[in-house]
């Protein structure tokens, strides 16, 4: 009896000793909870008192420590649904304001990660680039892939039949601005001197907007640069291929292609000349591409310049580009006719 009297009372102190041991640790645990519960506030704090100096950058990069550190915190909410999206325009509108296109690039893809058919600032990031690097003096094509992307997400929206938010003073136009960002494609290409690509581009850009004379003119100009190619490998031929008779398969090929581009700028640069009859232009550009289109006419007519004023007259007011009609015979390659002629009137006309 003795002995089961021990035992009883083994049993009863165990429980005891387990009851003591789960008070201790809960005891043990309370400090860390609160350490927790302080660290927490204090990172919040950082963050208020960095938003209340009106330090915004350094408010966003608290707001997001905070978040990472503290997913489940009870400010995650309000940061992320409320302050985060009203303060990042305010960023990206003063890295406009800098023109440090790095931030604002960074501040658009944290915007895009949230939002990717967030077409307002694909437009905005794309404008920004081209008016402040691409068409910078001199020009700068640091973010040049980025303003690329950018457009073409862009135009992708567009297309598919999104509109930016409106804007009074500037209502949108589908047509113009699909043809401005072609432009905007159409000068990455040229840099990157895929001159194919951009002259593509051009293309849907007169196409679009048939009444803006730039488009043309770059069409014109790509399509000279691609003719003086021409004329240049057709020069390097052997004497005996160019004036065979008939002509050689070869020679026949570079002069159908000469004529193929010397067409390209002459339809370009009519439709150029009539649209800025009555405008001005830079400098002495206009005269320049008028003596190129008058030497391009008469090697495809046959030295003759009939019909060349009625057309550029044609293309002062017609919707659309009036074209010259196609030789009725091939151009004559005379000591007068030779290509090579016109591959020395290349006007000196700054890119834009």
């Amino acid at each position: 009896m003795k002995r089961l009297l021990v035992l009883i009372a083994a049993l009863l102190f165990t429980p005891a000793m387990l009851t003591s041991f789960a008070e201790a640790k809960t005891a043990e645990g309370q400090p860390a909870v609160q350490d927790a519960k302080a660290e927490e506030a204090a990172a919040y704090k950082a963050w208020y008192d960095a938003n209340a100096a009106k330090d915004y950058p350094k408010a966003m990069e608290l707001a997001k420590a905070y978040m990472e550190k503290y997913p489940a915190g009870q400010n995650v909410a309000y940061l992320k649904d409320k302050w985060i999206p009203s303060t990042r325009p305010l960023l990206f509108n003063q890295a406009i304001a800098q023109k440090n296109m790095a931030d604002m690039i960074r501040i658009g893809r944290e915007v895009l990660a949230d939002n990717p058919d967030n077409l307002d600032y694909l437009i905005a990031m794309s404008i920004q680039i081209r008016t402040n690097e691409l068409f910078g003096s001199p020009a700068n094509f640091s973010h040049a892939a980025d303003a690329a992307e950018f457009t073409e997400r862009a135009m992708k929206l567009i297309e598919g039949g999104k509109t930016p938010t409106p804007n009074p003073n500037s209502p949108f136009d589908k047509n113009k601005t699909l043809a401005f960002f072609h432009q905007t494609l159409a000068v990455v290409d040229d840099h990157n001197k895929n001159i194919d690509k951009a002259l593509e581009h051009y293309h849907h850009a007169a196409g679009l907007d048939a009444m803006s004379p730039l488009y043309f003119f770059h069409v014109g100009r790509l399509n000279q640069e691609k003719y003086l190619a021409a004329a240049k490998k057709y020069q390097e031929m052997p004497e005996a291929d160019r004036e065979a008779n008939p002509p050689k398969p070869e020679a026949k090929a570079a002069l159908d292609e000469i004529s193929t581009y010397a067409d390209g700028v002459i339809n370009a640069w009519v439709r150029y000349l009539g649209l800025t009859a009555d405008k001005p232009t830079t400098g002495d550009t206009r005269s320049k591409v008028e003596g190129v289109v008058t030497e391009l006419y008469k090697f495809r007519n046959n030295n003759s310049t009939d019909g060349l004023a009625k057309l550029i007259e044609q293309n002062k007011t017609s919707a659309a580009p009036v074209s010259m009609p196609p030789p009725a015979d091939p151009p004559k390659t005379t000591a007068e006719q030779k290509p090579e002629g016109s591959a020395t009137a290349k006007p000196a006309v700054k890119k834009p």
